[in-house]
Order: C-alpha cells, then structure tokens, then sequence
C-alpha cells in the first residue's frame, strides 16, 4: 500500500509544479505495476489506487488536450501574448485542481482502508 501512495504523493507533488508530462508518465509505471500485481495488497486498496492514477493521467491529458485545442484556435500574430497570459493561468488553476483532486481521493482511500483494517 505504501508504494501507491509514494506514488500518488510524487504524482501529486510534479503536478503542482505543473510538470504535466512527468505527471503522466509516473501515472502510467503506476498502472503498469498495478496491472502486472508486483505489489500484494488487498483488492480494496489496488482499485483505489488505480481509480487515483487514472483520474490523474486522463486530468493531465484533456488539459493537454485543451491546451492544443487552444493553441489551434489562434488566427494571428497578435493572439500569441494573449494565448501565453491566458496559459499561465489556467496552467496554475488546472495544477492545483489537479493536485486537490488526487489529494482528496488519496485522503479518502488511505481512511477507508484503515476502516476497514480496524
């Protein structure tokens, strides 16, 4: 259990310093050693886990999306600073959404499994 939620904390952690992209790939080792069961935990606590890397890698994907989406809608020359500033807002507003997203789920998960240990 304690690996999945070193996982989540570094997840959580890259995506506050908007580092979307180690984000993603640190969500996809995490599914991948979920899937190929490298650590024994109970059922409960594998699913919450997954259910945590998911919501974090498909977050991080439709922002980029959304950012692409964005960045073809631009006509001209002109529209470049206004694309920048607008950026670096929702940028710093998706990071944090992001962040408080996973850390209520992390919080959420590691109380239910104590629950249901006690």
């Amino acid at each position: 259990m304690w690996l999945y939620v070193i996982f989540a904390v570094i997840v959580i952690k890259t995506s506050l310093l908007g580092l979307g992209i180690v984000s993603i790939m640190i969500s996809c080792i995490a599914l991948l050693v979920i899937k190929c069961r490298i650590i024994n935990a109970s059922a409960f606590v594998t699913s919450r886990a997954r259910r945590i890397f998911r919501t974090a890698l498909w977050l991080h994907v439709s922002v980029y999306v959304a950012l692409v989406l964005k960045l073809i809608l631009i006509d001209s020359v002109d529209d470049i600073p206004m694309f920048i500033a607008s950026h670096l807002i929702v940028h710093h507003l998706m990071a944090a959404f992001i962040a408080a997203t996973l850390i209520v789920m992390l919080i959420r998960g590691y109380f239910s499994s104590k629950s249901l240990n006690t």
